[in-house]
């Protein structure tokens, strides 16, 4: 198959934009001659509005969709249609229910496989079965990512001097924890994201520079003690809030720079104070991001990732169906480097219209969850 790209969808907070952005996601759709689709949505009940609205707008272009989505026993659908009849459920919890746990309910490589051959099944029953045989390929993007490994030079001195709003913000600490360093009490959780820097090129394309074997980790709660959360909160003992080792939490090997905002009181639930504590955790980023781009020495390996088309091949796209309704419950896209906040902007100001980004930008960091 050929993997066309990535459109972002943000859920919108009213009925009618709901519709009108799944519209405009269809639209985007058929531009990019997809044969299928894979729709995995980050959150579940309102959200599910959007996400079967886009199964639909999909569906009428014939365009047959394959879902993936939180579903257990608390996240089933709150409406349907008749196009919604393949969704994979990536619960992970035995209770069916969340658990507040980061990562505990995160997608698999095995969840993405399994979606990847319901495509297939569903193409084959529209008539447009997978065939095994490489016609042409022509790469019309490279992106080539520098990777060198952490160590705790590249952690400044001077890191207390990142200056934050004191409008939104009482206080603010940046610690750095070294690999197993997890039996310590933390606030809930804001982000994790890693340490990247562009050496040559916009997002997406060109060089960027990569430290292994670290992660920021960004943690909140108000000064009176409510924790940052928008269903539920995952303050607690850090090895038991956090499954490591998972796509999109950090390795148990890794060193965590651990950035702790206290909040003034109100400002851990608005969306002023939200989006200053992660301007503020990628200042700090950007000071070990100097360290990153300063290195002389050739890096410990290389990786060069190509988008690919394949004329006469199935197009299979993503919908990435993301959160757009403000506070801390929004989610920012292009920053200026790679996984980071600054210069980006939020889709609830966007009117959650939908991106059309390429497989490298998405691996370039131009997504960044505020959740």
């Amino acid at each position: 198959m050929e993997f066309t790209g990535i459109i972002v969808d943000g859920v919108s907070e009213n009925c009618d934009e709901k519709i009108y952005t799944a519209k405009r996601v269809g639209d985007l759709a058929g531009l990019m001659q997809a044969d299928a689709a894979i729709v995995a949505i980050d959150g579940w009940g309102n959200h599910h509005v959007d996400f079967v609205s886009v199964i639909e707008e999909l569906g009428r272009r014939g365009i047959p969709a394959v879902g993936l989505s939180y579903i257990g026993l608390q996240g089933r659908l709150v409406c349907d249609n008749d196009y919604v009849d393949c969704i994979v459920d990536f619960n992970k919890n035995a209770s069916g229910y969340e658990s507040c746990v980061v990562g505990d309910n995160n997608l698999t490589e095995y969840d993405a496989k399994k979606a990847v051959g319901l495509v297939k099944l569903k193409l084959k029953r529209a008539g447009k079965e997978v065939t095994p045989e490489i016609i042409s390929e022509q790469i019309t993007g490279r992106l080539v990512q520098k990777q060198y490994a952490f160590s705790k030079e590249a952690f400044p001195e001077d890191i207390s001097t990142v200056p934050y709003d004191e409008t939104y913000i009482k206080e603010a600490k940046v610690t750095l924890l070294s690999p197993g360093q997890t039996h310590l009490f933390v606030n809930s959780n804001l982000d994790f994201f890693p340490i990247a820097a562009k050496e040559e090129g916009e997002l997406g394309e060109g060089i960027t520079r990569l430290f292994t074997g670290v992660t920021m980790m960004v943690t909140g709660a108000e000064e009176g003690g409510f924790q940052s959360s928008n269903i539920g909160s995952s303050e607690g003992l850090l090895k038991n809030r956090v499954v490591f080792d998972r796509a999109g939490t950090p390795a148990s090997a890794d060193y965590l720079i651990h950035v702790d905002v206290t909040f003034k009181e109100g400002h851990g639930r608005s969306a002023e104070g939200i989006m200053e504590a992660h301007r503020f955790a990628d200042r700090v980023a950007g000071k070990i991001r100097q360290a990153l781009l300063s290195i002389e020495e050739e890096p410990d390996s290389t990786e060069e990732f190509q988008n690919i088309r394949r004329p006469g091949k199935r197009k299979v796209i993503i919908v990435k169906v993301v959160s757009g309704l403000g506070n801390m419950y929004d989610t920012a896209m292009f920053p200026l480097e790679p996984g980071g906040f600054l210069g980006s902007h939020n889709m609830m100001d966007t009117g959650n219209l939908p991106y059309g980004i390429t497989p490298n930008q998405c691996r370039d960091g131009v997504i960044h969850s505020l959740l």
